[in-house]
Parts: C-alpha cells; sequence; structure tokens
C-alpha cells in the first residue's frame, strides 16, 4: 500500500457510502487504495502479493488485520487506523481472507522420539507431551532443519474455494497419520504391513478446515516426506518443501559488488546466470551454450520464490531492453559449468567446454555497458 493518504473528499465518501456487506466494502477500499501497490488482483507489485502462500508477518486475521492498522516498519505501509475507522478495516482484512486458497497459519512442532516409540501416531498422544519447539511457517508449507531428529506435528488450516473430492498423495519414508477435520484420512507405516495402510478420498467444501499433519521419519541430510493435497480432476497444492531461507519476495538491485541470480525468468534458457553489474547493466549468460542472450540497462529484479502459488508470476527482469547485446562468448558444442564467483565490481565464469577448462571475467564499462577478460 502507497505511503500517502487519500483525499479528504475520497475519505468522507467512504464513511458516507451507502451499507455494503462487510466484503463488499472491503473490495471497495481495496480498489481505492491498496491495489497500488498489491495489485488490482492481489498478487502484488511494490507490495507483496496478497494471494499467495508466502506471508511474512502472519496470515491470521488477527495477523492480517494488524499489519492493516498498524503499518509495517520500514515499508510503505503505513498504519491505516489513522486513515478509516475499524469496521472498514475489519472489511478489508474479511476482503483478503476471502481471497485465500490452500495452506495457511501453517504451525510447526517437534517433539523427542522416545514417547512415541512403539506407540500409534494420534493426535491425542501429542496432546499429552511438551513439545520442544514451535514454530509459525511464513511459506505455508512443512520442512524441518537438516539431521532433524525428532517426530513432527503439524496444524493448519486449509482454505477452499472450490468444493469437491480430494485426495493426498504421500511419499517418502517413515509412519504417517493425517487428519482433516478431526478424521483421519490417512495412515502409513513403512515398518508395519501394507494392509494395515490406508489413503481414504474425502469430501472439502468450499471454506476453511482443520488438517493436521504427523510424522516421524530415519534421520537424514534433509527430510524425504513429501506430501500433496490434490483435488480429484484438478489443481493441488504442496504441503512439504524446502525453507525458502533467504529467497523471499523481494527486489534484487544492483549494488558496489557484482551479483548473481538464479532464477527462472520466462523467455531465458532454464541455466541462466544473470549476472548483475554495479552500473546496473543485468546479463543473462546461458551457461548452456556459451552465449550472453540478452541484456537491460537500469535494471533490476522482481524476485519470487519457488511457491506453487507463484507459478504464474515468475521472477521477472525490470529494465530498458539493451540492442545488440547478444554475444558467443565461448566456441564449442559441449558446455559443463564448474562455478562462478563475484570479485568486487566483476564476475568470474569458469566451464569445461568440449572437456577443456576455461573461464573468463565480465565487468562494468562505462554506464550502459560491458567487458570481458579472458
Amino acid at each position: 500500500m502507497q505511503a500517502f493518504k487519500p483525499s479528504l473528499l475520497s475519505f468522507l465518501f467512504s464513511l458516507s457510502t451507502p451499507a455494503f456487506s462487510e466484503i463488499e466494502r472491503g473490495e471497495v477500499i481495496y480498489k481505492q487504495l491498496c491495489f497500488n501497490c498489491h495489485g488490482v488482483n492481489l498478487d502484488g507489485g511494490i507490495g507483496p502479493s496478497l494471494i499467495d502462500s508466502y506471508w511474512k508477518n502472519g496470515d491470521s486475521y488477527d495477523a492480517i488485520y494488524r499489519s492493516i492498522a498498524k503499518g509495517t516498519t520500514g515499508t510503505e505501509m503505513i498504519a491505516y487506523e489513522l486513515v478509516y475507522p475499524e469496521k472498514d478495516l475489519r472489511s478489508l482484512t474479511d476482503f483478503i481472507i476471502g481471497k485465500q486458497e490452500g495452506n495457511r497459519e501453517t504451525l510447526r512442532s517437534t517433539y523427542p522420539r522416545d514417547y512415541f516409540k512403539g506407540k500409534r501416531l494420534h493426535p491425542d498422544l501429542f496432546d499429552s507431551i511438551e513439545s520442544t519447539s514451535q514454530k509459525k511457517l511464513p511459506e505455508n508449507f512443512y520442512y524441518v532443519e537438516r539431521m532433524f531428529d525428532g517426530v513432527l506435528r503439524g496444524q493448519s488450516k486449509l482454505f477452499i474455494k472450490s468444493p469437491g473430492k480430494y485426495r493426498l498423495n504421500i511419499n517418502g519414508k517413515g509412519r504417517t497419520s493425517i487428519w482433516v477435520n478431526g478424521k483421519e484420512v490417512h495412515y502409513s507405516n513403512d515398518k508395519k504391513p501394507k494392509d494395515t495402510h490406508f489413503d481414504k478420498e474425502f469430501e472439502l467444501s468450499s471454506g476453511t478446515h482443520d488438517l493436521e499433519i504427523l510424522h516421524e521419519e530415519p534421520t537424514a541430510h534433509s527430510m524425504r516426506f513429501g506430501v500433496r493435497l490434490q483435488k480429484l480432476n484438478g489443481r493441488h497444492w504442496m504441503l512439504t518443501g524446502k525453507s525458502l531461507e533467504g529467497s523471499v519476495p523481494k527486489v534484487v538491485r544492483s549494488g558496489e559488488s557484482a551479483k548473481v541470480i538464479r532464477k527462472w525468468i520466462e523467455g531465458l534458457p532454464p541455466r541462466t546466470l544473470l549476472l548483475l553489474l554495479p552500473n546496473k547493466v543485468l546479463l543473462a549468460y546461458d551457461s548452456t551454450s556459451g552465449k550472453i542472450v540478452k541484456g537491460w540497462e537500469s535494471a533490476f529484479i522482481n524476485q519470487t520464490p519457488s511457491l506453487d502459488s507463484r507459478s504464474q508470476k515468475q521472477s521477472e527482469v525490470k529494465g530498458k531492453e539493451l540492442q545488440g547485446i547478444a554475444k558467443t562468448i565461448l566456441e564449442g558444442t559441449r558446455f559443463n559449468l564448474l562455478h562462478y564467483e563475484t570479485e568486487g565490481d566483476s564476475v568470474k565464469i569458469a566451464t569445461l567446454v568440449d572437456g577443456t577448462p576455461k573461464s573468463f571475467r565480465v565487468s562494468p564499462e562505462g554506464g550502459n555497458s560491458y567487458k570481458l577478460t579472458f
């Protein structure tokens, strides 16, 4: 949301508008103001998307209302409790909540293994012991730290728009019990006979539903457990994944040092390295062909993480495209990228070309160009 107050006229209009339902009133406010930063379709712009899975400041009703009312420090999101009455802010919150779909309000709790040894996983069992850790996961899918040694309990809300029959697609090792609205819909244990396992289809109406995932697996470098919620003959949502860590939604701009970004951009080869130089020149280097395929000046990258809900809104390059920038840097037929590193204002890239090691350096030149050093 943009850091300005509406005119006195529009503010008085907002107070005198005839009564709407709460959600309709929230939509009116959104279209008057919020779309400037969060997009006409709530899919983001200057501000973050309000319909994808990643919610840095929380996605519960109270958390969304608080962000609107109190603002967000360090951003252009002001405290709108200074502009609109509480009733309007709650209508706006209702409107945003009504646009959610998929897994939300995701709480991960972990427990010691010993207590569960020889016992079948069940929610009541977890209620009888204190967890060793609890964390709200802004990505809204489940993951654990590397070499995790314990038992996972996940509790969240499923926001469903399309009613119908659903099922869970599950892979990995260990034992798992999954509950929807207080009923067990999946049970598996790779140390028990398969005739004790079950995986039920279940009906979900439009609205909000309770989801609980209980899981234990052998300690490993990373969690091998995967769960996907699938609407029969419809779309799906991943319920497990990897921490986004530093790959959160953000704008990547040039700085004093060169940067290398590896994000899929529509229209570029999938193994492209994006080289962002201090003079704001951005070069797309295709590591599978040894060519610079595109370039931009005054450039930055609107980076989005790899979430299911962002699959229709990829990371984007912003800037003025440079003409005649395409260039073959390395001649050959077989390319195998070895490594790359930044050194001050330059990027050094090493690769195998037809089995022979080659390396080169890309550095800024002037205000809108670059130079190569071999």
